[in-house]
């Protein structure tokens, strides 16, 4: 769901690489074997890689939903939805041929 939008995200040259930066930096920080904490300290090495990737999961919610959010998509269907004519309240019958 999001990890294609988090790719079309990162490789859109529409999006300022400054804006990428949020992501990639992160993610580079979570697979890079140094840490802030080390992890003879208390065993908790762990720690500093789960805020940062609670920060990414954030960062990525927040980036797509501003470039690709679903709020653009349902206002573009209201709008044609609102250019096109909608006929209601029509009263029809139907005339059946005894013809067979």
């Amino acid at each position: 769901m999001r990890i294609g939008l988090i790719f079309k995200f990162l490789f859109d040259k529409n999006i300022p690489l400054r804006e990428k930066w949020w992501i990639i930096l992160p993610a580079i920080y979570i697979l890079s074997p140094i840490d802030l904490i080390p992890f003879p300290i208390l065993g908790f090495s762990i720690i500093d890689d789960l805020v940062v990737l609670l920060f990414l999961l954030s960062m990525v919610k927040s980036k797509t939903q501003k470039y690709y959010g679903t709020q653009k998509q349902d206002d573009s269907i209201k709008k044609d939805i609102k250019d096109k004519t909608i006929i209601e309240d029509v009263d029809y019958e139907v005339d059946y041929d005894e013809r067979e």
